[in-house]
């Protein structure tokens, strides 16, 4: 679990939803870095379509933003999207099978064990 104290918050203003954002930097960042400033990139926003760089320094400042909405087009083609919805959509069927399956044994365990119960209380059938 990590410690309050590997972290250091860090604030940055983005363009694109004018807003102030607090982050949490990590101290482990810094490892194995030889080049400052680096960039540490992340999505937010409501959508996760906002593209976020921060230049940070060896000091965890950050000392530049760059800031961009992403679209459609800017992450994905359309057959690319395609694609993983269909494949999203077989998974999710797939999982919905096997939830009913695993419904019914539940419900095949619950009556034996019921049963055993029973049994074992001294009501046979």
């Amino acid at each position: 679990m990590k410690k309050e104290m590997d972290y250091l918050i860090r604030n940055y203003f983005c363009e694109v939803c004018k807003n102030n954002h607090d982050i949490k930097l990590s101290k482990n960042l810094l490892e194995n870095r030889q080049k400052f400033p680096f960039s540490h990139s992340f999505l937010h926003g409501e959508l996760k379509n906002i593209l976020t760089t921060l230049y940070i320094d060896k000091d965890l400042e950050i000392r530049g933003v760059d800031v961009q909405e992403l679209t459609d087009d800017d992450l994905f083609s359309k057959d690319q999207v395609i694609s993983i919805t269909d494949t999203l959509m077989k998974e999710v069927e797939r999982l919905r099978i096997e939830n009913l399956k695993l419904n019914k044994q539940l419900e095949i365990f619950k009556k034996k064990k019921t049963v055993l119960e029973k049994n074992q209380n001294g009501y046979v059938k």
